[in-house]
């Protein structure tokens, strides 16, 4: 007699879950809700680029971003799930409206690309290893 056994979803269901859970960290990004992108983050931090920071810490990063650029946006390119792990490709873009990095508002258009490696963990991100192309976004606001 077979038993019932509690079985793990099959991978491409799992994936379609992790993307829908990225998709909604985006949503949350895109729509500068900054207390609702702080829940995927890990606590006490999350390692990014091997260096801790906590949710506090990365939720700043994201309002200097917005500081600068008031219609911040991001979308996927490209998506992959190996594991815990998620491979995403980003198009990031806004206009130049606030100061960043000195640089006073120029209203020109930026349009620049993210290579973004994280680990989850129990639903959060534990891990991040961000690439954004940040001289391309500097040679288009100067």
């Amino acid at each position: 007699m077979a038993t019932s056994q509690e079985t793990s979803p099959p991978p491409a269901e799992e994936k379609l879950k992790i993307r829908d859970f990225y998709q909604s960290y985006l949503d949350a990004c895109n729509e500068q809700d900054f207390d609702r992108m702080q829940q995927f983050y890990a606590s006490p931090h999350v390692l990014v680029n091997g260096e801790p920071r906590t949710p506090a810490q990365l939720i700043e990063r994201a309002k200097s971003m917005v500081a600068g650029f008031a219609d911040w946006r991001l979308e996927v390119w490209h998506f992959a799930v190996d594991g815990d792990l998620v491979y995403v490709h980003l198009r990031l873009g806004g206009t130049h409206t606030g100061v960043f990095q000195d640089v006073e508002p120029t209203g020109r258009r930026v349009d620049a690309t993210e290579f973004a490696l994280y680990r989850l963990l129990d639903g959060k991100f534990v891990e991040l290893w961000p690439m954004l192309d940040m001289e391309a976004v500097m040679k288009q606001i100067q």
